[in-house]
C-alpha cells in the first residue's frame, strides 16, 4: 500500500480523541454492545446498502452501528472496567452495535441480518456486564420476545387456578345434588 492510500485510511490524533469521546459516551448507555466484523479477506464485505439497511434495522430497536479501530475500541473498553475483551482479536474490520433498549430485540435484529448477510460475523457482546462469545449470543438472540415470555407465564400462573376453580366447582355442584336428593 503506498504512502498516499495509507494516509487516507489513517486517522489523525483528533479523530481518534474524538471516536474515543464518542465510544465513551455509547458504552455506560449501551444495554447490549456486540463485536461485529463487516469486512474480511475470504469473505469480502458488506456493501454500503446493507450498512444503511442493518443501521435503519437498528434504530427500529433504539440501536446503533458504529464502525470503529479495534485499539481505539480497547482503550475505551479498559477505561470503562471491561478487560476480558480484546477487540484486537476479531478477523476483520470490527463494527460495534449499541442497544439502548431491549437487549434480546438488538441481538435479534443483529443475528437475522448476520444470518441473510454471511459477510457480518458476530464474534461476541457485552451483556449484563460480562461478554458473552458468540454461540451465547446465537442463544440469546433465538430467545423469545418479551412479549412471549410474559404469556407464557401469565399462562402458567393462570393454570393452576383455573384447575383450582374447576375442583371447587365440581365439589360445589356435588354438594348440591347431595343436597337436592336429601331434599327429595
Amino acid at each position: 500500500m503506498s504512502a498516499a492510500n495509507r494516509s487516507f485510511f489513517m486517522k489523525t490524533k483528533g479523530q481518534k480523541k474524538q471516536e474515543i469521546e464518542v465510544l465513551s459516551k455509547k458504552l455506560p448507555d449501551s444495554k447490549i454492545t456486540v463485536f461485529t466484523s463487516f469486512s474480511q479477506a475470504e469473505k469480502g464485505g458488506l456493501t454500503v446498502a446493507q450498512l444503511q439497511e442493518l443501521r435503519r434495522a437498528l434504530r427500529e430497536k433504539k440501536g446503533e452501528y458504529l464502525v470503529s479501530k479495534k485499539t481505539l475500541t480497547r482503550r475505551v473498553l479498559n477505561a470503562s472496567g471491561v478487560s476480558d475483551v480484546d477487540p484486537r482479536k476479531f478477523e476483520g474490520s470490527l463494527g460495534v452495535v449499541f442497544g439502548y433498549e431491549d437487549p434480546i430485540d438488538t441481538a435479534k435484529s443483529v443475528y437475522d441480518f448476520a444470518k441473510k448477510n454471511n459477510a457480518l460475523t458476530v464474534h461476541g457482546a457485552l451483556f449484563e456486564d460480562s461478554f458473552i462469545d458468540a454461540a451465547r449470543f446465537t442463544e440469546l438472540a433465538n430467545l423469545p420476545s418479551r412479549e412471549v415470555l410474559l404469556g407464557r407465564t401469565l399462562g402458567m400462573l393462570q393454570y393452576p387456578m383455573t384447575g383450582l376453580a374447576t375442583v371447587l366447582q365440581g365439589n360445589i355442584r356435588n354438594l348440591l345434588l347431595v343436597l337436592k336428593n336429601i331434599k327429595k
